[in-house]
C-alpha cells in the first residue's frame, strides 16, 4: 500500500513532490484534503512552519494560500472527492466489533469487513522496548481524519478513536482471525472470495504465482478490463523501495508473498511494474504492466473457451 506523506508540505513544490509518490487519484485527493485541513488549522501551520510561522507570517501565509488554492483545483481536475471517504467502520477492540457486527445482515458483507480489517492492520515494535503493537495504516488514519470531520465529529471523541486505531486490543487481531475462518464458511457461495475457491468445479487458471492467482480471482469476480485489474493489483503493492523488512506480507490462495512497486525496461520503454516474492523465496521477480495486461487477456481467452465448452 502506498505511504501518504505524514507531514504537510511547507511549499507548493514540496507538495507537488509528494504528489508524486501516490499512484493513484484517490489516494492523491485523500492525501490533498488532509494537507487543506492541516494549513487551515492553527496548530496543523504551526506543527509545518515552527517558529517561522510567528517569525514571518505573512511569508507562510502567501505560501499556505498558494497550496490551498492548487489543492483544491487539483481535487477537482482529479474528479472530485468520494461521497464517503472510509469504506467500513473502523473497530480497535472485541467489544467494539460485536456491536458494530449486528448492523451487517448480510454474512457476505461481514466476511468483506473482516477482511478489510485485517488488511490494514499492521505490526510496530517500540524502539524502547521489544512489545509489538498492532495499528491500522496511515492511509486508514488519514480516511478516519476526513470522515470525522465531515461528520463534525465531537473533536475528544474524535481524539479517542483515532488513539485506539492506533493502538488495537491485544488479542483483537487473533479475533478477527478466527472470525474470518467462521465466516468463510457460512458466508453465501456468491461472495467474491468464495467465487475464487469453488467456481462450480471448473478448473483455475494457471495458478502457478501469486500473479496469475490475482489475474483468476478478478477474472472470477467478473472483471474483464485488464487495466482496471492492473490498478488494483497496484495499489495493494508497497512503494518502490521499500525494505523488505517494512513490506506487507499478502495472501491470495495459497500463496503467501511479498509486492512493492518498480520500474522495468520493455521492448518499447520504461514501464510500470510490480515485483513480488513468494513467502520463503530467495528472490523477487518482476512483473511489468505490458506483461500483465498479456497474461490477463490469455487468462480472460482460456476461461471464455471453458465457459463455452459442453457441460
Amino acid at each position: 500500500m502506498t505511504k501518504i506523506p505524514k507531514v504537510s508540505p511547507s511549499t507548493l513544490a514540496e507538495l507537488k513532490t509528494n504528489i508524486l509518490t501516490l499512484r493513484t487519484k484517490l489516494e492523491q485527493i485523500e492525501y490533498l484534503s488532509v494537507v487543506i485541513l492541516d494549513l487551515q488549522n492553527e496548530d496543523g501551520r504551526w506543527v509545518t512552519y515552527g517558529e517561522e510561522y510567528e517569525k514571518n507570517k505573512a511569508n507562510c501565509e502567501e505560501l499556505i494560500q498558494e497550496m490551498t488554492v492548487f489543492a483544491k483545483n487539483k481535487i477537482k481536475n482529479l474528479g472530485g472527492r468520494p461521497i464517503k471517504w472510509i469504506e467500513y467502520p473502523i473497530v480497535s477492540s472485541i467489544g467494539q466489533y460485536n456491536e458494530v457486527k449486528e448492523s451487517f445482515k448480510d454474512d457476505g458483507k461481514l466476511l468483506e469487513w473482516v477482511k478489510w480489517l485485517l488488511s490494514n492492520i499492521e505490526h510496530h515494535v517500540r524502539k524502547s522496548s521489544s512489545f509489538l503493537e498492532r495499528t491500522f495504516n496511515d492511509r486508514v488514519l488519514r480516511q478516519l481524519t476526513l470522515d470525522s470531520k465531515d461528520k463534525g465529529e465531537e473533536y475528544q471523541k474524535f481524539v479517542k478513536r483515532w488513539g485506539d486505531a492506533q493502538n488495537l486490543e491485544g488479542d483483537f487481531e487473533d479475533y478477527l482471525e478466527r472470525q474470518l475462518k467462521v465466516l468463510s464458511l457460512v458466508a453465501p457461495s456468491n461472495t467474491p472470495r468464495n467465487n475464487f475457491i469453488d467456481n462450480s468445479g471448473k478448473k483455475s487458471i494457471g495458478k502457478t504465482s501469486p500473479i496469475t492467482f490475482f489475474i483468476d480471482e478478478q477474472i472470477k469476480e467478473g472483471e474483464e478490463v485488464w487495466k482496471e485489474a492492473w490498478i488494483k493489483l497496484y495499489n495493494l503493492a508497497d512503494i518502490k523501495n521499500t525494505k523488505k523488512e517494512n513490506l506487507a506480507l499478502h495472501n491470495l490462495g495459497e500463496k503467501n508473498f511479498y509486492l512493492r512497486r518498480e520500474m522495468k525496461q520493455t521492448s518499447k520503454n520504461i514501464d510500470h511494474a510490480i515485483e513480488y516474492q513468494e513467502d520463503g523465496a530467495l528472490t523477487f521477480k518482476t512483473v511489468s504492466r505490458q506483461d500483465f495486461g498479456s497474461m490477463f487477456r490469455r487468462a480472460m481467452k482460456i476461461s471464455r473457451t471453458q465457459s463455452d465448452s459442453p457441460k
